[in-house]
């Protein structure tokens, strides 16, 4: 498979590295205003709120992905715009979530249920768009335009919560804070042609091919989003209510132990499928060895220093040293499998990238159903899952097609 778009430099990286940082940078900062301000069973549901929300938009990333690759094969020969479809779809999406929220939603949210499913149905069609958008620029190798959508939105996520809690509001006001971020594209798109352009561009392929390969992207990145974003929806429903009522401070060392590299490599991969698409397999060689070392002296830090950080957060949330360096490495896992799938989707093995992910979460939720303790069956079900999915990947997906 090749493709005429130009080969990324160093220096045009640097702006993607830039967002990644600063998007997890605000995600860890939204994370701890949000321990700060509630109490623990309440930041309790803002987690799984949390989780439930960034769940549906792992799933929409699948439009950045497929987005990227299509665009990107295309070169100046797309025929399907790309945001319109999108948006159809993040529409029927928003639909199925909110009138389903009729039966799932009180269940995981309690009593603040209408406000939170209000606030992901107006999040996941604001958030549609933007995953489009970003996934126009990555194909069309438009990095510096592609960076300031990602990084302004995480920014925009940090100051709306911030002045949600300065006015006091709480878990609903929170919750619309963390939602109406997405809408960030929106201020972009008004304020620079460059971004108006992006609305029009387009993919390879007709339009029916492209919905249809939005929805296999989208099933896979969902199925890898409830792994890796809505865990904690995973834990609630396989935790008794007395025991999750006190699971808040696992539940955020999970997140604030994955963020450090989870975060960028989620702005990273879309680069990564394009360079994939050009220079084949050998390129995820070096950012797998960096990811290595990277988890290695992030386990380390993590038992001297997460017990201490997890205090500054919150004085009454308590988690040992060595459950820290654990989750730093289950960290390492999943950003090893995010990296093989985002492989395998650039070689354009749709099913093996859904089939690892779904491995993955499968293992992880009957790891969980394991009578076992609290921080025992987190650890294992965050170990376990990662290393089936990657073997998946590397077994069948990770080799051109023909």
């Amino acid at each position: 498979m090749s493709s005429t778009k130009p080969a990324q430099k160093p220096r045009a990286m640097l702006p993607v590295l830039a967002a990644a940082g600063a998007s997890g940078v605000a995600g860890y900062v939204v994370l701890v205003l949000a321990a700060r301000v509630l109490d623990p069973a309440t930041n309790a549901t803002f987690l799984v709120y949390w989780g439930a929300l960034f769940a549906v938009f792992g799933a929409l990333i699948g439009v950045t992905t497929e987005t990227t690759r299509a665009v990107f094969s295309a070169g100046d020969s797309g025929s399907a715009r790309v945001v319109p479809l999108a948006l159809g779809l993040g529409g029927a999406i928003a639909l199925l979530v909110g009138l389903s929220g009729l039966a799932w939603a009180s269940r995981l949210f309690g009593d603040a249920w209408p406000g939170l499913v209000a606030a992901m149905v107006v999040g996941i069609v604001l958030f549609t768009s933007h995953a489009a958008l970003v996934g126009s620029a990555a194909g069309s190798a438009a990095w510096a335009s592609y960076s300031l959508l990602v990084g302004s939105e995480a920014v925009c996520r940090l100051v709306l919560c911030a002045v949600a809690a300065v006015v006091g509001a709480q878990l609903v006001g929170l919750a619309w804070a963390v939602a109406l971020a997405c809408g960030t594209w929106l201020l972009l798109v008004l304020a620079h042609p460059r971004y108006r352009r992006l609305m029009s561009v387009r993919a390879r392929g007709s339009r029916a091919s492209l919905i249809r390969r939005m929805l296999v992207a989208c099933s896979a990145s969902g199925v890898s989003a409830l792994l890796l974003v809505g865990y904690p929806v995973l834990l609630r429903v396989t935790t008794p209510s007395d025991v999750f009522a006190g699971a808040a401070p696992i539940v955020l060392s999970v997140s604030l132990s994955r963020a450090p590299l989870m975060v960028p490599l989620g702005v990273y991969q879309n680069v990564l499928v394009t360079r994939v698409i050009s220079d084949g397999v050998p390129v995820i060689r070096p950012v797998l060895a960096g990811l290595a070392a990277g988890t290695v002296i992030g386990s380390g830090l993590a038992w001297l220093a997460g017990p201490w950080l997890l205090h500054l957060v919150n004085p009454a949330y308590d988690v040992s040293g060595p459950v820290f360096a654990a989750l730093v490495v289950s960290a390492g896992l999943m950003a090893t499998l995010t990296i093989t799938g985002a492989a395998t989707v650039a070689l354009d093995h749709h099913d093996v990238y859904l089939a690892g992910w779904m491995a993955a979460t499968v293992v992880s939720l009957l790891v969980l159903l394991l009578p076992a303790g609290l921080e025992g069956r987190v650890i294992s079900s965050l170990v376990a899952g990662p290393l089936v999915g990657m073997a998946v990947h590397l077994r069948w997906g990770l080799h051109r097609r023909g």
